[in-house]
């Protein structure tokens, strides 16, 4: 059976020069006729491979493996253009989350709504669970770091921090860093100051809303309401979560967040220039 790391195996192996069978075979310890299927598989499910019979008929017949740059260059030429909308852009209502789901397999990808009456009430989304599962790492796409207010079945999601900094995990933000989110900042701060060298928040205005948890799983949320549309096509507020559980996507995710973050101002730079404005 064709497991992940072998095809990962394939991959890297192939993306360097193209390959006979045999030599794949050795490169993986399988035998030929093993070998011969998973490559077919993976040309066939990926398309990232193809492969080429010469001398097909004879017994002199060669079979060889080689990277198709056609099909990989048009999947990095969708993420170059995703990055530069997100980088571009500022506001939420400017870019679909569903724009980065809609690449990802449908078998390692997840999708659900939750219809609520309170912004800070939250019934099905499951971020207590999702948060409770980080072991080492945490990034936060926010706007103005309201998502510390949620309560969800009671529980508070700030409280839940603290948890996972009472266990070692590293937070890193990107938010909106301005007189409106001041209060929720103060908050983040009591955090800091109790587990300082844990978090880290940088001022940046980019239209996604989402985490990552460690490099397993990242989800995306997605806000409508009846006030975004001038009829009646929408009765009620309503919540779309996008979960991705795919290695490459997350990958790309986490390279996305630290192209952001590097190129970010440290929050404590952006409120010394808040507090020349506004304490003169």
């Amino acid at each position: 059976m064709l497991t992940k790391e072998d095809t990962k195996k394939i991959l890297a192996f192939v993306k360097k020069e193209p390959k006979l069978i045999q030599d794949i075979s050795h490169h993986i310890g399988k035998s030929w006729v093993t070998t011969d299927s998973y490559v077919n598989s993976i040309a066939k499910e990926s398309g990232l491979i193809q492969v080429k019979t010469f001398r097909e008929g004879t017994k002199g017949a060669i079979k060889v493996a080689y990277w198709n740059y056609a099909e990989s260059l048009e999947s990095d030429e969708i993420k170059e253009k995703l990055f530069d909308r997100i980088r571009l852009l500022a506001n939420k209502k400017d870019f679909d989350p569903m724009e980065i789901y809609q690449f990802v397999d449908n078998k390692k990808a997840k999708a659900f709504i939750e219809r609520y009456d309170d912004p800070f009430i939250s019934k099905n989304q499951k971020l207590v669970s999702c948060l409770k599962g980080v072991e080492s790492e945490l990034f936060c796409f926010s706007g103005n770091l309201s998502w510390i207010n949620v309560t969800e079945n009671k529980v508070k999601i700030i409280a839940v921090l603290e948890e996972l900094l009472k266990r070692g995990v590293i937070i890193r933000v990107l938010c909106r860093i301005d007189v409106a989110s001041l209060t929720n900042l103060n908050i983040m701060e009591r955090l800091m100051k109790k587990y300082p060298n844990q978090i880290e928040i940088r001022h940046r205005l980019q239209p996604l809303r989402g985490f990552i948890f460690d490099s397993k799983r990242a989800r995306f949320k997605d806000e409508k309401s009846p006030q975004d549309f001038k009829g009646k096509e929408l009765e009620k507020n309503v919540r779309m979560f996008y979960d991705i559980y795919d290695d490459e996507w997350i990958k790309w995710l986490q390279n996305v967040f630290w192209n952001l973050f590097r190129s970010s101002i440290d929050y404590k730079q952006r409120l010394e220039i808040i507090n020349k404005i506004y304490l003169k």
